[in-house]
């Protein structure tokens, strides 16, 4: 009996000695998954962003600028065209596509700095000046004739490169500003004869009758830009010019809701960055004005950027990488 009981005892001790002494009862499986906590991820560095503005006059100068520029901003690097720049576009990437004043196209690849040199200089279709540039998604690009017509190149581009498409209206009669949205509709801007200007929308195919606008009295549209609701559109008639502001979607009674007037000098240029800043390129004192949002009649500019040396009229801005 005695041997019995120390057999006993001598395995709850053993068993006290397998579960280290403790009287906590085994884990409990509740069923229920509990993710582990993740590790956070790392906000993208966002990319840098650049103001590209263009000289119109033979010196041909096109000057990089880190945004946010301020008043005293000098040039990274400056690139030089085959001629007189009178508009600019980049696509996604910061590849560039350059208008010359004797109706070529030049198209200088990422990444781009001081020594870079156009890789295709072609005809927009014949034209004898160019209106505004606008990328599409796919990497081709629409380019105003300053005529009736605007014309789409699509890569790879080459010295041999002709429209592979157009569109055109009898209405037209200048147009010089175009702009494509995040719906790759594409906008013109008709400076039409008499000082009366209008806009033209057309929705991809681009076969389509377009959306066309009431004519404005009193301007000559040129260069305009795109928000994700505003149209902007520079005018250069009047005592200084002035930016005429639409809201989004365009239809054929739409009409600009305001004009943005105070520190225009003959505006020939737009651009947005990413922060929904609006840039004015400025003939008249060569200027670029920055706008901050939200925008009305009486918006009146953050910096005002004269760009050099002189001469330097500016037909031309861009912004981009």
């Amino acid at each position: 009996m005695l041997r019995r009981s120390l057999f006993i005892i001598g395995l709850a001790a053993l068993a006290a000695g397998c579960n280290g002494g403790s009287a906590s009862p085994p884990p409990f499986n509740s069923g229920v998954f509990v993710p582990p906590t993740p590790t956070p991820t790392p906000s993208p560095t966002p990319i840098p962003q650049h103001l590209y503005v263009g000289n119109d006059n033979p010196a041909a100068q096109i000057e990089q600028f880190t945004i946010p520029i301020t008043a005293t901003s000098t040039p990274n690097f400056t690139i030089t065209a085959g001629g007189n720049v009178v508009s600019l576009g980049l696509d996604a990437n910061g590849n560039l596509a350059v208008g010359l004043l004797n109706g070529n196209l030049q198209y200088f690849p990422a990444p781009l700095s001081g020594t870079s040199t156009a890789t295709a200089t072609f005809s927009n279709g014949g034209a004898t000046n160019n209106g505004q540039i606008a990328f599409m998604s796919s990497g081709g690009f629409w380019a105003a004739n300053v005529a009736n017509r605007v014309n789409r190149f699509n890569p790879p581009f080459s010295n041999a490169s002709t429209p592979a498409a157009f569109v055109t209206d009898p209405g037209m009669v200048s147009d010089i500003g175009v702009g494509i949205d995040a719906a790759q509709n594409l906008y013109i801007a008709n400076a039409g004869g008499g000082n009366v200007s209008n806009l033209y929308v057309y929705a991809p195919p681009y076969t389509g009758a377009p959306i066309i606008t009431p004519g404005v009295a009193s301007t000559a549209y040129r260069k305009l830009a795109i928000s994700a609701t505003q149209l902007f559109v520079c005018s250069i008639t009047g005592a200084t010019g002035r930016v005429d502001v639409y809201t989004l979607p365009i239809t054929a009674t739409s009409a600009p809701a305001f004009a943005i007037t105070t520190g225009m000098n003959f505006p020939e240029g737009l651009a947005l960055d990413a922060a929904g800043n609006l840039y004015a390129g400025n003939v008249g004192d060569s200027t670029v004005k920055v706008y901050a949002p939200p925008f009305s009649a009486t918006s009146a500019p953050t910096v005002a950027l004269t760009v050099g040396p002189a001469p330097f009229p500016i037909f031309a801005i861009a912004v981009g990488r």
